[in-house]
């Protein structure tokens, strides 16, 4: 298509974090090629939190606990409009019966290889193969009908200053993933911070509000309190962003901050074992993952990764803990 007649793109993408940085990445990219084009954005309200630093994005919330009243009140909004183009970027089924609320000449989503949860019956056109295995690489195959090859990273965004009193350098540890079956070991975690403290760095901890996520945050901390600044539950997304900005490092397993991180600039020390970082890591530093993933899943499956389906899980609950602190240490020094 050609580049001025693409005046208004549709996105949906809804969940999650690190998926929606993903996108946002791409999305801007999308935006610099096209810069007088409309951009309206649906997505989920936590995650709205994100996509509305991007400057020029139409954010629409539709909250899946509204659930049938939601889609209806959302085709009420966008009935007045049609979207030259729409990006498909999320292949759920809910993710599906939201985009047709929204009226598109062009449907276009994933490559029938990428496609799940019957997407392909809610598009009518399909992304060419990815050219790598990443999540974000997927995101770039859709971009790519629209001639984007490149993501946006370090994104620019609107991001608020931080009101706390913070180093001048220091390294973030965001030690709480989504589920706690994807948290490292509290000891692993301790053994850091004592080698960061000994080489003189400060550590700030990060994560959100959650009773699970704060009494983690205390375990690993125990203490030494007085030398780690603990953020955990204390910053909205866009302060987090900031504060992850600042950091000469973020140390994380697979979660949402680790992506934000990248969004933002900062190197990220990726700690892996229950998905494939070559698809899920943090997407500029994927050199610099400790990973026990390939060696978990060619147990659990008795094949090689090669071998394996795109989006395979390892289901061993002990995983993370196979991971050894001297593989995460050996790292840590070469950031620092």
């Amino acid at each position: 298509m050609e580049q001025e007649k693409i005046q208004h793109l549709a996105v949906v993408r809804l969940s999650a974090l690190g998926d929606v940085c993903h996108a946002m990445a791409v999305v801007q990219s999308i935006m610099i090629r096209y810069p007088d084009m409309k951009v309206t954005w649906v997505t989920s309200p936590l995650e709205a939190n994100l996509v509305r630093l991007l400057n020029g994005v139409n954010v629409v919330e539709y909250d899946k606990k509204n659930g049938f009243s939601g889609l209806l009140a959302l085709r009420s909004l966008l009935k007045d409009q049609t979207f030259d183009v729409l990006l498909h970027l999320q292949w759920s089924l809910r993710a599906s019966l939201v985009s047709r609320m929204v009226k598109a000449k062009r449907r276009i989503g994933f490559a029938l290889s990428h496609s799940r949860e019957k997407q392909h019956w809610f598009v009518n056109e399909y992304a060419p193969e990815p050219k790598g295995e990443h999540v974000l690489d997927s995101f770039l195959s859709i971009a790519s009908v629209l001639g984007i090859s490149e993501p946006s990273l370090p994104c620019e965004l609107n991001l608020p200053e931080t009101t706390f009193d913070l180093p001048s350098r220091y390294v973030v540890l965001n030690p709480s993933a989504s589920k706690a079956d994807r948290n490292w070991t509290v000891e692993g975690y301790r053994s850091v911070m004592a080698y960061l403290s000994s080489e003189g760095m400060a550590v700030v901890i990060t994560g959100g509000p959650s009773s699970e996520e704060k009494s983690f945050a205390q375990h690993i901390i125990a203490e030494q309190t007085d030398s780690v600044i603990n953020l955990v539950g204390k910053t909205k997304l866009d302060v987090m962003l900031s504060v992850l900005k600042g950091a000469e490092l973020v140390i994380s397993p697979d979660t949402g901050p680790a992506h934000m991180a990248t969004l933002v600039g900062t190197r990220v020390l990726g700690l892996y074992a229950h998905s494939n970082p070559k698809r899920t890591g943090p997407y500029r530093d994927l050199d610099k993952v400790v990973s026990v993933y390939e060696q978990l899943a060619e147990k659990e499956y008795q094949k090689p990764v090669a071998e394996l389906p795109w989006s395979t899980r390892v289901h061993d609950a002990e995983a993370m803990q196979h991971i050894h602190v001297d593989q995460v240490l050996a790292e840590v020094k070469r950031f620092i």
